[in-house]
């Protein structure tokens, strides 16, 4: 069977017309060339640092509030030729990312009674470190990212080298011999936070498949990634990158379902990326239509998915 394929009618836009700072004239490489002229790098913290993150700084890391600041930059500065993001370069690793969210509690309720864990696209893993400093055991964590060299900064940044046994696997989703499949029908709990955007449509789909694999009745997704009043497919220095409106979103989960044999519950609404925690000129360079998509779908059958290698 095919790959579904992206909704007709979908808007593709070309990232010299939505990007003010791409410079038609230059020579840049994207991803080759260090660089901190860009919208998405802020040389300092500011107002970013918010009194809850800074408690969680010293409960968990027990770093002391005059040495947060430098703590933090220092880290910044480090990761940023691993990761020339946003998330990195506007200090998203800061956000309370799904500690916020309404689902929330339920799922660190069932992480702390043995449910297991994966961070997908994890970067720092700092959304595990949350769980953990709520009392979470961190041994049935997982976590996976693309290259390692963001996480093992990340113990660094949480001083918790010893402690944290959580299991940090370096994979590309998108390969099936990956040791992503030694999770197969073992994840209860999905953290997916700025990572499926990353992708086209039909690459998204595909990562939702292996999600699918790694799941079992019962199983949660909670994350958040930017999204688009009306859902775009836009050609950016980093890849092609589909955003979704809610629309767009559950239509994807609905041919997953006819794909897959599986059933899921999807939760999914727009929000202003002020609701994230982010300051107005961390995004005041994107398009005006750009918002937070915040979700949470939850399996609800009884079947095993049939495998991206069938299909």
């Amino acid at each position: 069977m095919s790959a579904q394929q992206q909704p007709k009618e979908i808007k593709i836009q070309n990232l010299e017309e939505e990007d003010p700072s791409v410079n038609k004239n230059s020579s840049f490489e994207p991803m080759k060339v260090l660089r901190t002229d860009v919208h998405w790098y802020k040389v300092d913290i500011g107002s970013r640092l918010k009194p809850a993150t800074r408690d969680f700084y010293r409960t968990y890391s027990s770093i002391a509030d005059d040495e947060i600041v430098n703590h933090l930059h220092s880290i910044r500065d480090r990761a940023w030729p691993f990761g020339e993001y946003p998330c990195v370069g506007e200090w998203i690793f800061l956000l309370p990312s799904v500690s916020i969210f309404s689902e929330y509690e339920n799922v660190l309720l069932r992480v702390k009674t043995g449910a297991s864990v994966l961070d997908l696209g994890c970067s720092f893993g700092q959304d595990l470190r949350r769980l953990a400093a709520a009392g979470a055991p961190t041994e049935n964590m997982y976590a996976s990212d693309l290259n390692s060299e963001l996480w093992d900064i990340g113990f660094d940044l949480f001083r918790d080298r010893q402690g944290m046994k959580a299991r940090f696997i370096q994979s590309d989703i998108f390969d099936p011999a990956s040791e992503l499949g030694d999770l197969k029908a073992k994840i209860d709990i999905f953290i997916v936070c700025q990572f499926l955007h990353l992708f086209s449509w039909e690459k998204q789909f595909e990562a939702v498949k292996r999600i699918v694999e790694m799941s079992r009745p019962g199983s949660q997704l909670i994350g958040y990634q930017m999204g688009r009043l009306k859902a775009e497919e836009s050609h950016t220095r980093w890849n092609t990158m589909f955003f979704h409106d809610v629309e767009t979103f559950k239509h994807m989960w609905c041919d997953i379902e006819k794909e897959t044999g599986t059933k899921w519950t999807v939760e999914v609404a727009l929000v202003d990326l002020e609701e994230w925690g982010m300051e107005k000129e961390d995004y005041d360079w994107m398009p005006a239509t750009q918002r937070g998509l915040n979700f949470s779908v939850t399996r609800q059958d009884d079947y095993e998915p049939r495998s991206s290698s069938s299909l």
